[in-house]
């Protein structure tokens, strides 16, 4: 136990610099090592071409959803989510449409599932556009990426409690994924190693 305390401090940084450097299952490995509460894994998304390291064994799910609003045909959600040391972790994915139309593309989307994010977090953006206590954050997952945005703040469950988020968002411009953390907030090192634990590996899914 002590020589897991002495490695406290910087276990998460190693496991990131693992994970780019694509030895996923060594880093996953490593962050298991000494953290039984964030018991870290590689997760493969079945029918994506998304990655992740999740520190708890992920629930799967895929469901139809009105991601784009109620005028728009449901798209089909790919996710992956657990809870551990108090926080929700979630990844979710859908893929593009093959064709753009005049003036759409990834960002048009991330606009539509943001906006769905905070209103399932009870929030309403504000004059400036994000909701109130919201700030955008560093984008740090991995893999090629055509559009990327990145925020955190304070929001509600469904049940009224209060909650800290962080959303991530990133596609190649065939899919696009969100990276979510529910909860009071990790680590320094746990964070990363989550938000950077991500990517999308280029397939056709």
């Amino acid at each position: 136990m002590a020589f897991c305390l002495a490695l406290d401090r910087f276990a998460g940084s190693a496991v990131v610099r693992l994970a780019r450097a694509g030895s996923m299952s060594l880093a996953a490995a490593w962050a298991a090592a000494c953290s039984p509460t964030l018991d870290w894994r590689t997760v493969q998304q079945e029918g994506t071409p998304v990655t992740a390291l999740l520190p708890c064994k992920p629930e799967r799910a895929t469901r139809d959803v009105p991601l784009r609003g109620p005028q728009q045909p449901p798209v089909t959600l790919h996710m992956l989510s657990c809870e551990a040391a108090g926080h929700t972790f979630a990844v979710a994915a859908v893929r593009l449409p093959e064709a753009w139309g005049p003036g759409e593309g990834p960002a048009g989307w991330i606009d539509d599932w943001q906006r769905a994010s905070w209103a399932t977090l009870q929030l309403q953006p504000g004059p400036h556009g994000a909701p109130p206590g919201w700030a955008a954050v560093p984008c740090v997952m991995r893999g090629p990426a055509v559009a990327q945005r990145c925020w955190r703040g304070p929001g509600r469950t469904p049940a009224g409690a209060p909650v800290q988020a962080e959303l991530h968002w990133t596609s190649d411009g065939r899919w696009l994924a969100q990276v979510a953390l529910y909860g009071p907030g990790l680590s320094p090192d746990a964070h990363e190693t989550f938000f950077g634990g991500v990517a999308l590996r280029g397939s056709d899914g």
